[in-house]
């Protein structure tokens, strides 16, 4: 009978101690899981989008891109120029790469639809100086020529093509921003844009 009972005992304390073992491990594997479950959560808050976009009369705007580029004088001009005493630079343009959806009834151009719905300003001081549309005179060998062709080409209503305008002269010196134009004609309102655009410098020396 004795050897009995201390077979008894000994097994029911193996069973306990693998039990609490196994209530051990589980716990450890639940925190685990939480703490990964935390990560990801605070990973996932940090990849927000910071794109620019705006909804106008014409069309729908998601910019892609804002940066800086200096369009060379053509040479015949540039010697023109030199010969009365006059030096020609490089004219500098904000780039604005962005994807057009067309919102309009009929076909229209991207770069159309953006000088409508948007303008690029320099502010200096109180006042405001209009930028002029220059994509025209972006070189053909300019890194984006497809999406700058694109902004001259017809879209249908409802479709969609990713695009660049260049506009300038810009001072670098110069805040320089990116506005919707009130149109008291739309039918319905939309929030308004004041975007200050951050450029770190040409992308040509």
């Amino acid at each position: 009978m004795s050897l009995k009972k201390y077979l008894l005992a000994g097994g029911l304390s193996t069973v306990l101690l693998l039990a609490a073992c196994g209530g051990a491990d589980s716990s450890e594997e639940d925190g685990t899981e939480e703490n990964s479950g935390e990560e990801t959560s605070e990973d996932s808050g940090n990849d927000e989008s910071t794109d620019v976009s705006y909804s106008g009369q014409y069309g729908e705007y998601n910019v892609l891109d804002f940066s800086q580029y200096s369009i060379e004088p053509p040479e015949g001009e540039n010697e023109e120029e030199t010969s009365e005493g006059e030096e020609t630079g490089p004219t500098e343009v904000v780039v604005i790469e962005f994807e057009f959806t067309n919102n309009s009834d009929v076909a229209t151009a991207p770069q159309e639809a953006f000088g409508l719905d948007l303008a690029v300003r320099q502010m200096d001081g109180d006042s405001e100086v209009p930028l002029d549309n220059l994509t025209m005179d972006l070189p053909e060998d300019y890194e984006k020529s497809e999406e700058a062709t694109a902004a001259t080409e017809m879209i249908d209503p409802g479709e969609s093509a990713t695009a660049v305008v260049a506009y300038g002269p810009l001072d670098p010196e110069l805040e320089t921003v990116l506005q919707s134009r009130e149109n008291p004609m739309a039918e319905e309102s939309s929030e308004p844009l004041d975007h200050t655009i951050e450029l770190e410098g040409s992308s040509e020396e």
